[in-house]
């Protein structure tokens, strides 16, 4: 079978790292055209048929704010990816960064949340943004109980 060595694997995330960047500055530009275009689609899911002006700026600052905090998330990614990279992921920085990425998808889940009463799927968003959240959380503490241990070990002899 086929196996990337983890070097390639990393600098392939990292790659996909800056594609991504590149889509969420794209997104920027045409976001007022996508947020009218879902608030105008045509479905049986949601009450966007009774949403005022307000309504719609606030779900626009929303999208806004979701943007924004996936740029931070992927940024930070982008320094998690480093460490691993120069072998320095049993960290306190390390395991910051990741624990910051997890608040970060927190975020995400509550931003969702905002929009849930005009877009009831953007529920079942809030909730799988949440759920990554708290994996990461557990990755952030088995990563931090790693890092004492072996912080342990590079002190005995």
């Amino acid at each position: 079978m086929f196996r990337l060595s983890n070097k390639a694997s990393t600098v392939i995330s990292i790659v996909l790292i800056f594609l991504l960047l590149g889509a969420l500055g794209f997104l920027v530009y045409w976001l007022p055209d996508v947020t009218e275009s879902l608030i105008n689609a045509a479905d049986n899911l949601g009450n966007r048929i009774s949403i005022t002006e307000a309504g719609r700026r606030w779900v626009l600052i929303d999208a806004y704010l979701m943007v924004a905090v996936a740029v931070v998330a992927v940024i930070l990614m982008f320094f998690v990816l480093r460490a691993v990279l120069m072998e320095r992921i049993f960290t306190a920085s390390a395991t910051r960064l990741i624990g910051a990425v997890s608040l970060c998808c927190f975020a995400e889940g509550v931003l969702f949340a905002a929009i849930g009463v005009w877009f009831q799927l953007a529920f079942a968003a809030a909730v799988a943004a949440c759920f990554v959240g708290l994996c990461l959380r557990v990755v952030k503490n088995v990563i931090e109980e790693a890092t004492r241990i072996k912080s342990e070990n590079d002190f005995t002899i």
